[in-house]
């Protein structure tokens, strides 16, 4: 049987402490099976349990924190490269304007995973909290709530695109030039909304569970595949841009068929499917405590719809199609520290639930430690391969390069800060606290940046564009510094 940890410490496997004592869960909240007329067997699912909880109860040390946040790093990644293979494929198969297309959707894809991570995360760590105090079984409810909820959803997305479709790719900034390579991709995209909104939503609820390898698997086998399909779909079969759009989709649906294995056949998860009644105040309260991480994503979808704006009256249509690989940039960066705080998420929930002080402490200062060298990390890499990665999309000397990697190289100094940011307003949303985390998110990735992209592009044109993303990171950096030290006594991270 699960245990509640408090005060005094519980001696766990290979050395491993609680600050806490076992409280025994009541025998009706554990709602035994029964199998042939025989008793449930509690042995493996304590064994499970356990297992969840020494991972996210561990005291890390560098390198452990390290193996501990990688995986999740992969997921997110392998996320951003989804829009990437899609734009590189289009680029090399139909043509240069046509990557514009991709850049032209992404305020809308970013949205739809926007409240995908929102429910992720807010339903996690939700879920997380009663895990650690022994609730499993309204861990389920909450977790098949929250499934119910997100398909309901994205049914209704699906419909508000398909009948405003016009109107929605003329206000991403589509023009009589590019809106014929939109239109195909659009369609076919909006038709699976579904799709996308679970597979953000599993991915992180997954490695809640402390599966972030297996998570990563997942990621990497439906990243593989949105890879081939693209090159078969364009290259041998002609399909097009809706060609992409589909090898797209089906990379999303290797996680939600997983996740489908895991959670319905497999029943190794330390919760599952329970039949719940609507509650409609928690799905308030999910959305609430994950509106940051939504605030994040759906800010950065209306900033990018501002670029292209921005780009088309400074550069005109190849702007545009420049401005989409600047954003691939910024996506991959902001998907390494999402991939960072996703990981450490449950650990700082967990910790707080069961009382463990120490292991705040601990996950906090490596996490920072490891924002700060993964953010210097990819600056420096990304410098010095920048011609390389840049002639990957466009031909060094064109239009199209010149103004791609002047872009590409002004946003750099932003992976410096984003990283800590992130994680800032992340810890805030772990301990339940939506209003401080969308409140970080929300200035940093919209009120900032839209202040800087509009101020800068008006003293400096389109040079001010390209630099606003590192700007307004670095003004952020002080904001985030500022709460976390406010904070640091009623949470005790620091």
């Amino acid at each position: 049987m699960s245990s509640i940890y408090r005060e005094k410490k519980l001696g766990l496997e290979n050395g491993l402490t609680l600050d806490a004592k076992p409280d025994r869960v009541p025998a009706h909240e554990m709602e035994p099976r029964l199998e042939n007329g025989l008793t449930w067997d509690a042995e493996s699912e304590q064994e499970r349990t356990l297992t969840q909880e020494k991972e996210l109860a561990q005291k890390f040390t560098f390198w452990s924190f390290f193996r501990f946040i990688a995986p999740s790093i992969f997921v997110f990644v392998f996320i951003a490269v989804y829009q990437i293979v899609d734009g590189l494929f289009i680029e090399k198969f139909i043509g240069d304007l046509a990557i514009a297309s991709i850049n032209l959707y992404f305020p809308i894809i970013t949205m739809i995973i926007a409240v995908g991570v929102m429910i992720g995360t807010g339903g996690n760590a939700m879920i997380v909290l009663k895990v650690g105090e022994g609730k499993r079984k309204q861990a389920g409810e909450t977790f098949s709530r929250i499934i119910v909820f997100s398909v309901l959803l994205g049914l209704a997305i699906t419909v508000l695109l398909l009948l405003f479709a016009d109107s929605i790719m003329r206000l991403c900034g589509a023009t009589d030039g590019n809106i014929i390579y939109l239109k195909p991709y659009y369609i076919t995209m909006s038709c699976f909304v579904v799709t996308v909104l679970l597979q953000s939503e599993f991915g992180i609820l997954i490695i809640g569970e402390g599966k972030s390898v297996v998570a990563a698997v997942v990621i990497v086998v439906g990243g593989t595949l949105n890879c081939v399909l693209d090159y078969v779909f364009m290259k041998h079969l002609n399909m097009g841009i809706s060609g992409a759009a589909i090898a797209t989709v089906i990379g999303y649906s290797s996680t939600v068929i997983y996740a489908i294995w895991f959670y319905c056949i497999t029943k190794k998860s330390s919760y599952t499917f329970e039949l719940a009644k609507p509650d409609f105040q928690e799905i308030i309260e999910v959305c609430y405590n994950g509106s940051s991480d939504m605030v994040a994503n759906l800010a950065q979808a209306v900033t990018v719809l501002f670029c292209n704006h921005l780009a088309y009256r400074y550069y005109g249509e190849t702007g545009v199609s420049a401005l989409a690989v600047v954003t691939y940039i910024q996506v991959f960066i902001m998907m390494v520290f999402m991939g960072v705080t996703s990981a450490v998420e449950p650990v700082f929930s967990f910790n707080y639930g069961s009382g463990n002080i120490e292991n705040r402490k601990n996950a906090f200062k490596f996490g920072m430690i490891w924002s700060v060298i993964l953010g210097t990390g990819c600056t420096l890499l990304l410098f010095i391969f920048g011609r390389q990665i840049v002639s990957i999309f466009f031909t060094p000397g064109t239009g199209f390069y010149e103004i791609a990697y002047t872009g590409y190289i002004l946003t750099l100094p932003g992976c410096l800060f984003i990283g800590i940011n992130i994680l800032g307003s992340g810890i805030f949303t772990a301990f339940s606290n939506g209003m401080i985390s969308a409140m970080l998110s929300g200035l940093r990735t919209f009120v900032i940046l839209t202040a800087c992209l509009f101020g800068l592009s008006a003293l400096m044109g389109g040079e001010g564009l390209w630099l606003a993303w590192a700007v307004a990171e670095a003004i952020s950096l002080i904001l985030t510094v500022f709460v976390l030290r406010k904070y640091k006594d009623k949470y005790n991270y620091l």
